[in-house]
């Protein structure tokens, strides 16, 4: 209303200026004018709309505000050029059946299709309103005067037409895929529309009647503040939906990572127990304190990839003798040829038991592949109320191109043979139970490569006890 309201600004204007003889006349006209114009704005909209949406409705919507616009534009340029001429600005004429008939055809099928058809809807629209403005020029250069009238029993029944037409557009309308109120309130424009022009028509107006005007401008309005709505409510939707992909995305990412680390955490244990198994299985290994520290091995080994494959809940944080947690780790890398220096350090550290196992895991798997198992050694000492357990070895170092985002997914090397995955996983594990895992910067890069696992101490310590693999080379024979 207030859009209607603000287009009848030309009344104001012109009878305030007193321009010409009729300045009511030519207000109508210049109304109709904008009309038309905003007609044209809103085809835009929607043709927009309708590609973005995907909607075959709103392309052919765009289509009738398009032909609409083009077949009556001329007509009224015309009126306020020639005042003797502003009869076809607003009434009714034999050429508005086929006008509207084709828009009764468009509504339709386009509640018929899904996809709105390849055609470009605003080019459709010129052609089609190109079309039916020669019908209705043809109709003002055979009879000057070709307006309905109540005196011809051919134009009533004309006017019959327009008005079955008419009624079978706001009932195809109201049937339509838009959203209801969408569909509502351009059924109401279309009735505005019709009712304007057929009262100006049955009341045979000289001039063009303001209460006409006002419900042409009223169609205009309605049409132009529904298409706007609608196109706000497609990016609306389409947002949430990007919104909505985003997130999936983003879950479908973290399972893909969760998989990739128990994928290397699986690897990783296995190769420990099948190393491990082969040397028990073949009595490689004499009876006596190594072979039983093989055996706990597989044992420990093969439970926590159990728990790892079956895990149903997070493991609780609890105090562990960090000795437990790494003999059988090194164990499982003598099994397989590398040679960890290990000595027990009888600490103690609050973390979760699997989580601690893995990152020191993933640090002696990372000096194995990269370092090639030179110099590889683990010195746990007390540091404060923390435990700095350090995982060194003599290898290569890290390179420089990657130092700085070590920890990152899939930070890596051109020549690496890991996949970036270890050190992601090891240094979150380590964060989660409320500790770090950082890179020891103070060793030269040509010293190798040497990572601090930082992990809280318990409140109490136990003796070192004897470890029962001291020369882990000699596992192998």
């Amino acid at each position: 209303m207030l859009l209607t309201a603000l287009m009848l600004h030309p009344y104001a204007i012109l009878a305030l200026e007193g321009t010409g003889d009729d300045p009511v006349t030519l207000a109508g006209n210049v109304c109709t004018v904008v009309a038309d114009l905003i007609l044209i704005g809103c085809a835009l909209v929607l043709a927009l709309d309708a590609r973005t949406a995907r909607c075959a409705m709103r392309a052919n919507l765009a289509t009738i505000a398009m032909l609409v616009a083009v077949q009556d534009l001329p007509l009224v340029v015309m009126a306020v050029a020639d005042p003797n001429l502003s009869g076809h600005a607003f009434r009714l004429t034999g050429g508005h059946v086929l006008t509207v008939a084709a828009v009764l055809a468009l509504v339709v099928t386009g509640s018929q299709r899904g996809r709105p058809p390849r055609r470009n809807p605003l080019v459709a629209g010129l052609l089609l309103g190109g079309l039916l403005l020669a019908i209705r020029m043809a109709e003002v250069v055979l009879d000057p005067v070709p307006y309905l009238h109540l005196g011809s029993v051919v134009d009533v029944l004309l006017m019959l037409l327009l008005c079955v037409l008419g009624a079978l557009v706001c009932v195809a309308m109201m049937r339509s895929p838009l959203p209801r109120q969408a569909s509502a309130q351009i059924t109401i424009g279309v009735l505005s529309l019709v009712l304007a022009r057929l009262t100006a028509s049955v009341m045979e107006a000289a001039t063009p009647p303001p209460a006409m005007i006002v419900g042409v401008l009223l169609s205009s309005a309605i049409l132009a503040t529904t298409s706007i709505s609608l196109l706000l409510g497609t990016l609306s939707h389409r947002e949430a939906r990007e919104h909505d992909l985003q997130h999936r995305a983003a879950v479908a990412e973290a399972t893909v990572r969760h998989d990739r680390e128990v994928v290397h955490e699986v690897r990783s244990a296995t190769a420990g127990i099948v190393a491990g198994v082969h040397l028990l299985a073949n009595d490689k290994v004499p009876p006596g304190p190594r072979r039983k520290a093989l055996q706990r091995m597989v044992d420990v080994e093969a439970s926590r990839l159990d728990r790892r494959m079956s895990r149903a809940r997070a493991e609780e944080t609890i105090e562990l003798e960090l000795d437990d947690l790494v003999e059988p780790l090194v164990v499982a890398h003598a099994a397989q040829g590398h040679d960890v220096v290990w000595w027990p350090s009888g600490n103690r550290v609050v973390g979760r038991h699997d989580a601690v196992v893995e990152v020191i895991s993933i640090l002696l798997a990372n000096a194995a592949r990269h370092a090639g198992g030179v110099g590889t050694a683990i010195d746990a000492q007390l540091v404060g109320d923390q435990v700095h357990v350090c995982v060194s070895d003599g290898g290569p170092g890290i390179a420089d191109d990657v130092r700085d985002r070590v920890f990152e997914w899939g930070a890596r090397t051109a020549t690496s043979v890991g996949e970036g995955v270890g050190l992601h996983c090891a240094h979150r594990l380590a964060r989660e139970m409320g500790g770090d895992l950082r890179l020891d910067d103070s060793r030269s890069p040509k010293e190798g490569a040497c990572f601090v696992l930082v992990l809280p101490a318990a409140a109490t310590a136990v003796a070192p006890r004897p470890a029962s693999l001291h020369a882990p080379a000699g596992m192998t024979g």
